[in-house]
């Protein structure tokens, strides 16, 4: 008989926040949230600076994972500036996400 609770097979919902396409360090975040089995993304919310640039890296992103399931949220845009990630997303119309 097991003996684990329903609970413990239980995806954790989570909403990741962020600021990805500036440090790798968010895109590493997103591609583990996806990949772990305990975890259940249900937003992935760009902040700071340039958020549509942010929301065509994640929703880019999210797509090639085949997760298109996961809504991308646009913060609040109030910078043109972009990172190293402008070429990969040049093309890339939040429109088909």
């Amino acid at each position: 008989m097991n003996s684990k609770t329903s609970n413990e097979h239980q995806k954790i919902p989570v909403i990741l926040d962020t600021d990805i396409g500036d440090d790798i360090d968010d895109t590493w975040a997103l591609t583990m949230m996806l990949k772990c089995p305990e975890l259940d993304v249900k937003l992935v919310m760009t902040d700071t600076g340039n958020t549509t640039y942010r929301a065509r890296i994640a929703a880019k992103m999210l797509e090639i994972g085949g997760r298109t399931d996961i809504p991308v949220g646009i913060g609040i845009h109030y910078s043109d500036k972009t990172g190293r990630q402008k070429s990969w997303v040049a093309d890339y119309e939040l429109s088909s996400y």
